[in-house]
């Protein structure tokens, strides 16, 4: 028998064993792209509801809190989104930061998402990292988008607090943009300002990590943030798994916590920034209800 014929013979009986295993290993692939698929929760968001009561309040409030939307959309022009804020009729509507991209100088998906709440709510507005990183890191797209946001109609907060009323109730609104480095120089001065107030005293962060020392004493009635995406991860025990800024398990990472002296409320956010999808953990809209002791 030619030696050649038996050399090709012998090539084919080892590539028909290693058949079953290629087989193996793509139907393992496979699973595990459409697990991954079935998981990832980036397309849709729901909604999540909270109560926090207070002395301080005599007609019921709704706030809904939006953060870290990252110019996702849901439905064309957040058409889907629109629709369920109005359909939830708040009274305040809080964007706790990340709503755009800081490497992407289109802003327009976020700003016409405000001027189009703005017909149900008044909106306000803290900026996040990713607004940081759009207006003014050195470097960056440079876009003013705090500019925009005034002309629609939309009162941005930096570091400071203001005094109003919702629905016949004192509210004192104070938003916290700086980080845990820089906290005391820039926003010490406001917050202790803010804490002396007698009225609700509703507290804007993107920062959760602010709450772990910087916040943690602070007087006030309802803190709000995001930052986290709620792990990107979220384990079957409801952790969150990671995020870059706090490594493994990041604390506060989403839902509600009592702190010494008021309520603290993490959303999971609407959206992500970069290629990794959410696992376990759909995009969510908060809904809260302020209501009288």
């Amino acid at each position: 028998m030619d030696e050649e014929y038996i050399i090709r013979k012998k090539r084919r009986r080892r590539f028909r064993g290693c058949f079953p295993v290629i087989l193996l290993l793509l139907a393992v692939v496979l699973t595990a792209g459409i697990i991954i698929w079935k998981c990832s929760d980036d397309d849709t968001f729901e909604t999540t509801f909270y109560r926090v009561s207070s002395a301080k309040i005599q007609e019921p409030v709704r706030l809904i809190l939006l953060t870290d939307l990252h110019n996702n959309e849901f439905g064309r022009a957040n058409r889907d989104l629109v629709k369920e804020i109005e359909r939830l009729k708040p009274d305040i509507i809080v964007m706790a930061g990340d709503m755009v991209n800081g490497d992407d100088p289109n802003i327009t998906i976020a700003t016409d998402l405000c001027g189009k709440l703005l017909k149900t709510a008044p909106v306000y507005y803290i900026f996040g990292n990713n607004e940081g990183t759009l207006e003014y890191a050195e470097g960056g797209p440079q876009v003013a988008l705090d500019a925009v946001l005034l002309e629609k109609g939309v009162t941005v907060l930096y570091n400071n607090s203001i005094s109003t009323e919702i629905r016949g109730n004192p509210f004192e609104i104070a938003g916290v943009t700086a980080g845990t480095d820089d906290y005391e120089e820039v926003a010490g001065d406001a917050v202790s300002a803010f804490e002396k107030k007698d009225g609700f005293k509703l507290l804007l962060t993107h920062f959760p990590a602010l709450y772990y020392d910087c916040l943690a004493d602070v007087d006030f009635d309802l803190g709000v943030a995001g930052h986290f995406h709620g792990g990107q991860v979220r384990l079957p025990d409801g952790r969150g798994l990671y995020h870059v800024d706090e490594g493994f398990f990041p604390k506060y990472c989403y839902g509600e916590f009592s702190l010494t002296h008021g309520t603290l409320i993490v959303s999971r956010g609407l959206g992500g920034h970069g290629h990794l999808p959410r696992i376990n953990n759909k995009p969510e809209l908060v809904v809260i209800d302020i209501s009288h002791s």
